[in-house]
């Protein structure tokens, strides 16, 4: 067995071993920048506002129902007590539609920044006057039409219109309701006599993600924002969207049969936490993404990390055998970390520039020095500039890996199979028993010098 050739496969497994050790360290370190982005994300909604999901329009009716009970005494006589025992009862919509405008900002906390939102929404809601018909003995004793809002500190306007284009003054609030933070508006007990159409327009500022809920008994929603990357989230895709560089529109429908009627005012078994609606189950709405997040994109280049790291000691050794030349394993540790050192360079600029920008220069960095370092390896600048070619090509398709995440495993692959095929045919005549063997001095002094005239 080729011992030299045995021991210097073995060193360049524990320089891997090392080097996938700085990796792991740059990943955490990345994490860690994630974090604490988050964190400051968090601060910034808390201050601002935090998501938002907006309930309503429901129509809660307060009323009282008389009782009469036929009691007997201990001498056989018969006696009516009358009590009075509340009927509350909620109505849902007939018809809600709700179109919405999301002008969408940025807030920053040092280097990290928030999307935040100042959602514009118009709410139409038509309650049937049959809905509100009432038995003999009952009695309708206060009406309120109630919205909740899981962040009540994003109110920023309301105004609430009735049929005949008044104006109801809107309260902070929602008594005797499912909801925990919201407001309601009074209306008239005399109004819900006949057909009630109700109009409200409202400001609501938020954070990441606006969600609506389908609480009527016929549903269309519309939104529309000019923020180009909305994933649409919930329980209900958009039946229409269109999505473009000048932004995004979509466009809901949904009805009773979708979202289980009046199941969704059936919130006994359901457990309700602190400043969230019952319904968070049943909505729809859009998330403010960002498809070019720093810590995400870096995170996954850091993931093909140690396949460069194989990449580069496998080329370095490669060359050692083809060309006979000595590399010490400390030459392939100094070009291993120049390797390391092009992800925490890349998580650093991308934390101030955009990330194309800072691949760019974090790879160009790193390019330029293993090209410069190898100028010694491998004797002439010619060659120095090969190898920096070959690097660029490397970083390129790794670039190309990032960007096109849906093929990201495919382009790795045929990548991956590439080099392997090249490395085959540049060894298809390599005698590894030999390599790494001193030639015998009359083989040296037999093989001709071509830098001798």
């Amino acid at each position: 067995m080729n011992k030299q050739l045995f021991l210097k496969l073995l060193s360049l497994g524990l320089l891997a071993m090392i080097l996938a050790l700085a990796l792991s360290n740059i990943e955490w370190k990345v994490n860690e920048r994630s974090v604490t982005r988050d964190g400051a994300v968090r601060a910034i909604a808390d201050q601002y506002a935090r998501e938002q999901q907006l309930v309503g329009p429901l129509m809660l009716v307060k009323c009282s129902e008389t009782v009469t009970n036929i009691e007997t005494d201990i001498k056989g006589v018969k006696h009516k007590n009358q009590s009075t025992q509340d009927c509350t009862f909620t109505v849902r919509p007939s018809t809600l539609q709700a179109s919405g405008d999301l002008n969408v900002n940025e807030r920053y906390r040092g280097i990290y920044k928030a999307h935040v939102y100042l959602a514009n929404l118009q709410l139409r809601a038509s309650f049937s006057a049959d809905k509100f018909q009432l038995k003999p003995n009952q009695v309708i004793n206060q009406a309120y039409l109630v919205l909740g809002v899981s962040d009540p500190r994003g109110l920023k306007a309301i105004q609430v219109r009735d049929n005949s284009n008044r104006t109801l003054p809107a309260l902070p609030g929602v008594p005797d309701t499912y909801f925990n933070q919201g407001f309601h508006v009074e209306i008239a007990p005399n109004a819900l006599k006949q057909d009630l159409a109700l109009e409200a327009t409202i400001e609501l500022a938020g954070s990441t993600r606006l969600d609506l809920v389908p609480i009527g008994e016929n549903n269309e929603f519309k939104l529309k924002s000019t923020w180009r990357h909305p994933s649409f989230s919930g329980n209900f895709l958009p039946e229409k969207r269109d999505v473009s560089q000048q932004g995004f529109h979509a466009l809901w429908r949904i009805n009773d049969f979708a979202t289980g009627g009046e199941r969704m005012l059936d919130v006994k078994s359901r457990t309700m936490a602190e400043g969230q609606a019952p319904w968070l189950s049943t909505t729809l709405g859009v998330a403010l993404i960002d498809p070019v997040n720093a810590y995400t994109q870096t995170d996954r280049a850091v993931r093909y990390g140690f396949l460069f790291v194989l990449l580069t000691l496998g080329s370095f050794f490669l060359f050692e055998v083809l060309k006979s030349r000595t590399v010490h394993p400390l030459q392939y540790l100094l070009v291993g970390f120049a390797v390391v050192l092009f992800f925490l360079l890349l998580l650093a600029l991308s934390e101030h520039l955009a990330f194309r920008l800072a691949y760019e220069i974090a790879a160009a960095a790193c390019v330029l020095m293993i090209a410069a370092y190898g100028r010694t390896l491998l004797g002439s600048w010619k060659n120095s500039a090969t190898l920096g070619i070959i690097y660029s090509l490397l970083y390129l398709g790794l670039y190309q890996l990032l960007a096109s995440e849906d093929y990201a495993l495919l382009l790795g692959s045929w990548l991956v199979f590439g080099i392997l095929a090249l490395t085959m045919y540049l060894t298809r005549r390599l005698d590894w028993g030999m390599t790494g063997k001193r030639l015998p001095e009359n083989a040296l002094d037999a093989q001709p010098n071509k830098h001798q005239p």
